[in-house]
């Protein structure tokens, strides 16, 4: 075939080529990684490295983080183990407050997991054992683990993860992690046909959201782009804005060139005092400028933009700073679902630090079919005081033994405000030991408790009352520094 012929050939089934180029444009072939869900390894460390840099810049992308987090963690979980099994309590304390854990299972550490996992897709908890039992808990990079290694026949079940990073010395280093599902070191050939083995000494908890695939998606990748023109049309409207602001008077003289020029020399550089008088006479006209800057359009065009974000991270736009759009009636409205939704989130991590605390629990020497662990989350919404007492009142008249169940009395004081290690303080007070069992609590221990809470509730808005901080002196102080004691 001459060299004209198939150039012709060439030049004929080009357009049609082009055409199937497109159509296939963007398809992932089965088994590739990344493929279960259409999104490639590279596209996903990309993402993640955008959604970082909005996620620390951009109102928007911010203020969807936050909600998450807020809504979901408030002022920090609470653990609570069986009072009677006392070896249980206490590996689980040494862990779960130990110095070198704070970082990570404190309230600001669990904040920290939540921004982490929300901005780059998923979370990796490497925790580790020590020859004392101690168990160590550390965060590790997204973009650091770079293989999940996986049975050849069963992707469902991960074997090792693969990370490679950088030191501070800016040595590489690479190693390979046990699954929680491994824990027996259950060596798996890679894709190349290599056997793997653990290298470290520790156990990965993986927690992926957004994604039917093994890696996990950011929250905000659906709402980069549409962020993206919400920032460059903001930035669009305030260069319109500044523009027009350059001209605030119009000044109109009879005469040419020499006539304007003397104006100008006159006006120019000169501003003139707040309710200053301007003369005129028939040649000279001074008027303001009037620009029209069609805010109502774009106050429409921002606000179309800004609900492409809203749907994309799942909460409705009066929560980014309108609430022009919204009344107490859709208030409301919109609540159910975020509380669903911010549900939905508490039991997915509930369940993560179920397996972290069972995993530890077990490498302490408790049994995996043991006391179990309640992990219980602040109310999502405020509950309405009136309401609630209603709530309580009648469920303590149908049922007169709630009042001498722990859990309920935990959810209850929970829904007033106590949180924290505060509940577990009010809790041990209540149901103190050595009552005998089946005993209740008295009602003066009730109305003790309640008292003293009364006193600590005042006198922490004394302290934030610079009045109430003068005349009562130390005296709050002093009624706090008792604490339960004087129960």
């Amino acid at each position: 075939m001459t060299t004209e012929l198939t150039d012709i050939i060439r030049e004929a089934t080009k357009q049609v080529e082009d055409q199937l180029n497109l159509e296939d444009d963007g398809w992932v072939r089965l088994g590739q990684a990344g493929g279960g869900d259409g999104v490639t390894e590279a596209e996903r460390r990309a993402t993640v490295i955008q959604a970082r840099r909005y996620g620390a810049r951009d109102p928007l992308a911010v203020q969807s983080i936050r909600l998450w987090t807020s809504y979901t963690f408030g002022t920090g979980l609470i653990l609570t183990t069986p009072k009677e099994d006392d070896s249980a309590g206490k590996i689980l304390d040494a862990f779960w407050k130990a110095p070198f854990n704070i970082g990570v299972l404190s309230p600001a550490g669990q904040r920290k997991s939540s921004d982490r996992v929300l901005i780059d897709g998923e979370l990796f908890f490497a925790v580790f054992i020590d020859s004392g039992k101690k168990a160590r808990i550390r965060r590790l990079d997204t973009l650091e683990i770079t293989q999940i290694i996986t049975d050849p026949d069963d992707a469902e079940d991960v074997r090792y993860y693969k990370r490679v990073w950088v030191d501070t010395a800016g040595k590489d280093h690479e190693a390979i992690f046990r699954s929680v599902t491994n824990k027996a070191d259950v060596a798996v050939n890679d894709s190349d046909g290599h056997e793997v083995k653990a290298t470290e000494d520790a156990v990965v908890f993986h927690l992926a959201i957004n994604t039917i695939g093994q890696r996990g998606n950011s929250l905000l990748t659906p709402a980069l782009e549409w962020i993206k023109l919400h920032r460059r049309f903001l930035a669009s409207r305030a260069a319109i804005m500044l523009a027009l602001a350059r001209f605030a008077w119009k000044g109109k003289v009879q005469g040419g060139p020499g006539a304007i020029s003397t104006l100008k020399a006159q006006l120019e550089d000169k501003l003139p005092e707040a309710g200053a008088v301007a003369y005129e006479n028939e040649g000279f006209n001074l008027t303001p400028v009037s620009p029209n800057s069609q805010a109502g359009n774009a106050y429409s065009d921002a606000r179309m933009l800004r609900l492409q974000v809203s749907a994309a991270v799942g909460w409705p736009e009066q929560y980014f700073g309108d609430i022009s759009s919204g009344n107490l009636a859709t208030a409301k409205t919109v609540e159910l679902p975020v509380v669903k939704m911010c549900q939905t989130y508490q039991e997915t991590w509930a369940s993560l630090y179920h397996e972290i605390i069972q995993y530890v629990l077990s490498e302490g020497g408790i049994a995996e079919d043991g006391p179990s662990v309640d992990i219980d989350f602040p109310a999502i919404t405020p509950e309405d005081a009136g309401e609630l007492a209603k709530s309580l009142q009648l469920a303590v008249q149908s049922f007169p033994g709630f009042t001498d169940n722990r859990t309920i009395v935990q959810q209850a004081l929970m829904s007033i405000g106590v949180t924290g290690t505060d509940v577990n303080r009010v809790l041990d007070e209540l149901f103190a030991e050595g009552d005998g069992p089946g005993s209740t609590v008295s009602e003066a221990r009730k109305r003790r408790l309640v008292q003293q809470l009364t006193e600590e509730i005042d006198g922490n808005e004394e302290d934030n009352d610079p009045e109430a901080q003068a005349a009562g002196g130390r005296r709050n102080g002093d009624a706090r520094s008792n604490g339960a004691g004087a129960l």
